[in-house]
C-alpha cells in the first residue's frame, strides 16, 4: 500500500511541475520555445513581422513574406579599409577582436581570399516539410543566428514566393542552441499539404 501511496503522490508532483517550454502561435505557424521566452509584437509594411524576447533579453524577429531576407545572400565580408576603420568606435574595435577580419589599405585593390572572412555559414536541414537553411555568424556571438525558408509558397525565379527567415544577432551559444532547437519545432501546418 505504501508504494502505491507514493507512485501516486510521486506522479501528482511531477504532474503539477511547470513546463520548460511552452508552444506559441503566430496563426502562420506554431514554434515550441522555453517558458521564459514571450511573444513580441512589430509591425510590418510588405509582410508578416513579430517576433520573441528571450529569457536573456535578445530579440528574435520572423518576416514572413515576398521579400523577406537571405543573410547568405550578400557574401558580407569582415574586411574593412583603413579609413572605415578608422571611424569604429572602441566599442566596434573591441568586439572585432574576438572575430577574424582584416584591415586593407585599399578594399578595391586589396587582395585576400573572401571565403577566409565571410560573415556566415549555414547547413541545409528540414523544418516541417521545408529545405531550410540554418545561418550562423562564422565567428560566434558576431552577427545573427538563424533560419531561411525560400519558398513557402509560389515557385519560379520571377513569382511572389512567400518567404520566411527567423533572426536574433549576437546570440550567445545558449541562446543560439535553444533558437535552433525551437526553429526545428516549427509547424507550418497551413504550407505543408
Amino acid at each position: 500500500m505504501k508504494k502505491i501511496l507514493s507512485i501516486i503522490i510521486l506522479t501528482l508532483i511531477l504532474a503539477c511541475q511547470k513546463s520548460e517550454y511552452k508552444t506559441v502561435d503566430f496563426k502562420a505557424f506554431e514554434i515550441t520555445v522555453p517558458s521564459s521566452w514571450n511573444k513580441y509584437k512589430i509591425k510590418g509594411i510588405d509582410s508578416y513581422v513579430r517576433g520573441l524576447i528571450t529569457d536573456k533579453n535578445d530579440t528574435l524577429i520572423f518576416d514572413l513574406g515576398w521579400y523577406s531576407g537571405d543573410l547568405t545572400r550578400n557574401n558580407e565580408v569582415l574586411v574593412f579599409d583603413k579609413s572605415e576603420y578608422s571611424e569604429f568606435t572602441e566599442k566596434q574595435k573591441k568586439q572585432l577582436e574576438k572575430v577574424k577580419y582584416l584591415v586593407v589599405d585599399d578594399f578595391l585593390t586589396a587582395k585576400y581570399n573572401t571565403k577566409d572572412y565571410l560573415k556566415y555559414e549555414y547547413e541545409l536541414d528540414s523544418i516541417d516539410c521545408f529545405q531550410a537553411k540554418f545561418i550562423k555568424p562564422k565567428n560566434k556571438g558576431f552577427g545573427a543566428s538563424g533560419i531561411y525558408i525560400d519558398s513557402l509558397k509560389g515557385g519560379g525565379p520571377n513569382s511572389n514566393k512567400t518567404r520566411l527567415s527567423f533572426y536574433g544577432n549576437s546570440l550567445s551559444d545558449s541562446t543560439q542552441t535553444e533558437f535552433f532547437k525551437a526553429l526545428k519545432s516549427i509547424k507550418l501546418t497551413k504550407y505543408c499539404e
